[in-house]
């Protein structure tokens, strides 16, 4: 090889060793930049606030509407029935009861199945993350 070829290679690695694959994160989960970061997936199948739960023998029915339409949130508006075999993550990450969903808080769900419907879903959680309130 020759000498500018090495010298070459050698910046060039030099110069790629010194980017970073991500934005760093702070221990609140936001980004340099101020946004909020989510546990959950970048694309659910609903991602809203709950208008409405209803809790029975176990296992919560929860009526949720999107805040906004968006391209990576499948239904507007859903019914979902949440089982106590459904994951339920928490806003750090630690499991939760379906006893301790309700009425305000902002969810993002995975359904089994993918759901029923168009712009309004129904169907059972397969997973389910509380998410901080949008902002």
């Amino acid at each position: 090889m020759k000498t500018s070829n090495i010298n070459y290679l050698i910046l060039s690695m030099l110069l790629a060793g010194c980017q970073t694959a991500t934005a760093p994160a702070n221990a609140s989960g936001e980004t340099e930049t101020g946004a909020y970061k989510s546990l959950a997936p970048e694309r659910v199948d609903i991602r809203g606030r709950v208008l409405a739960s209803h809790y029975s023998e176990g296992q919560v029915v929860l009526e949720i509407e999107a805040l906004a339409p968006s391209i990576d949130s499948r239904y507007q508006r859903a019914y979902v029935l949440v089982q106590p075999t459904a994951q339920k993550i928490g806003l750090e990450g630690q499991p939760i009861s379906v006893s301790e969903l309700h009425q305000g808080q902002n969810v993002a769900i995975l359904l089994r199945g993918g759901g029923r419907g168009t712009l309004v879903g129904v169907g059972v959680a397969r997973k389910l993350w509380v998410e901080e309130p949008f902002q």
